[in-house]
């Protein structure tokens, strides 16, 4: 298996950009310690779901030591993100959800992004608890209209609350390759 654990609090940005490309993954900048991404292409930093970012051009848009990185969920490549909203949702999750070599959280939401490659890719999903509407889960990977336009913020990037987005020990490599039918 070839692991992503390479990846540290200390990695550059730039470095972290790479690793993401050289291991099939499309990266995104995201402001620091913020979910929000950035294309430093537009003025208003919009149309982040469009940038295609290589092994030789990640010089241009990571550059900031504090940056965060993401990685686009629903392109060809099928990258999908299982974000558990709650301790319920990640306490059940080995007990549902099929194994996968890619697991990553921070200290108060461990292991709560579990990482899948699906064909086809498909639109995403979210489930919300029917007594109070709060979020449960979200089967994150293309919009409804089949477009990519959603991004998961990955290690070595720094939460909003603070704490370092990391992988869980021994879940820092492949992710496993599912049909979205046995995902859902």
């Amino acid at each position: 298996m070839n692991h992503l654990k390479s990846l540290t609090a200390d990695t550059k940005p730039v470095d972290a950009a790479r690793f993401w490309i050289k291991h099939g993954f499309l990266p995104v900048p995201v402001k620091p310690r913020s979910k929000k991404p950035d294309n430093p292409d537009d003025p208003g930093g919009r149309h982040w779901q469009d940038l295609r970012i290589t092994a030789k051009t990640a010089g241009r848009y990571f550059k900031d030591t504090k940056q965060n990185i993401g990685v686009l969920l629903g392109a060809d490549n099928g990258s999908a993100d299982v974000d558990l909203d709650c301790l319920e949702a990640i306490s059940i999750a080995a007990h549902f959800l099929p194994e996968t070599g890619l697991k990553f959280g921070r200290k108060s939401k461990p292991a709560s992004h579990w990482f899948y490659r699906l064909d086809p890719p498909m639109p995403s999903l979210m489930l919300k608890d029917p007594t109070n509407g709060e979020m449960l889960l979200e089967l994150r990977c293309r919009n409804h209209d089949g477009s990519v336009g959603h991004q998961t913020v990955v290690p070595p990037s720094t939460h909003e609350s603070g704490e370092h987005i990391k992988f869980e020990p021994g879940f820092d490599g492949r992710p496993a390759s599912v049909g979205g039918d046995v995902l859902v």
